[in-house]
């Protein structure tokens, strides 16, 4: 028993090996070579080649673009939406549902903001006042020379002063001025000649400064739009009396 155990301790303290397996046979590999003599290098054509080069279209090397100062801009803006939301919920990666949220966030709250300005802009209607068109006159151009000509304007004052309508009635005026100064020859009235042209026609240089008070009085009210009181009719409808007073009846 004690020559089995000392023998068990010498085999168990030493390295075994193991005998190799002798019976394998290694096989060598044939080499094969190409016996055919009609071998000739490629030779590449260097002019093409060089074409090639020159060819844009055939770069394919791959350029790193600065960023400029928009695109910057966005990718700080970026980061600081991702750190926030990392801040508040965390690692959120693995929820896809709330990383498409996220994404698409802050285009909701720009779309939001928009449509906001474009609500608070049609409510308020800041424009209206620069896109309205003042308002029509109640006489027309063209109904300038019938007026003149055929119908009693004397009559459309009082009426016009009846319904209140003093800057009508200022119209009429104005109307009236020019009648008489065409009767009394004065000027040639025709409807299409400015009242610059008319002041270039007055020779009385006594007439002419009143016809010029009272034609910067009738465009300041009929051109300007302007709603006239009574109290203001009243002063211009002076101006007016004292220009169809100085007219002469008739001048040869």
């Amino acid at each position: 028993m004690l020559k089995l155990l000392f023998i068990f301790f010498i085999f168990s303290g030493s390295d075994l090996q193991i005998p190799e397996d002798t019976t394998s046979v290694s096989i060598p590999k044939e080499v094969l070579y190409d016996t055919n003599d009609d071998v000739s290098p490629i030779v590449f054509d260097t002019k093409k080649i060089n074409e090639y080069k020159k060819n844009k279209d055939f770069d394919y090397s791959e350029e790193e673009l600065e960023e400029n100062w928009w695109q910057k801009f966005k990718r700080w803006l970026g980061r600081i939406w991702s750190d926030f939301w990392y801040w508040l919920l965390g690692d959120f990666k693995g929820n896809s549902f709330l990383v498409f949220l996220i994404k698409i966030l802050p285009y909701l709250i720009v779309g939001g903001i928009i449509a906001f300005i474009i609500w608070l802009f049609y409510k308020l209607n800041p424009g209206a006042t620069l896109f309205k068109s003042k308002k029509n006159p109640e006489i027309f151009f063209t109904d300038e020379e019938e007026i003149i000509k055929s119908q009693n304007i004397q009559e459309l004052i009082e009426k016009a002063l009846l319904e209140k309508d003093y800057r009508l009635a200022v119209r009429y005026h104005y109307l009236f001025t020019l009648k008489k100064l065409s009767d009394a020859n004065i000027i040639h009235y025709e409807f299409d000649k400015t009242n610059s042209d008319y002041t270039k026609e007055i020779k009385d240089e006594h007439i002419l400064i009143h016809f010029v008070k009272v034609t910067i009085i009738y465009e300041y009210i009929w051109y300007g739009s302007f709603e006239v009181s009574e109290p203001e009719y009243e002063r211009a409808q002076k101006m007016f009396f004292k220009m169809t007073n100085i007219i002469p009846e008739n001048i040869d």
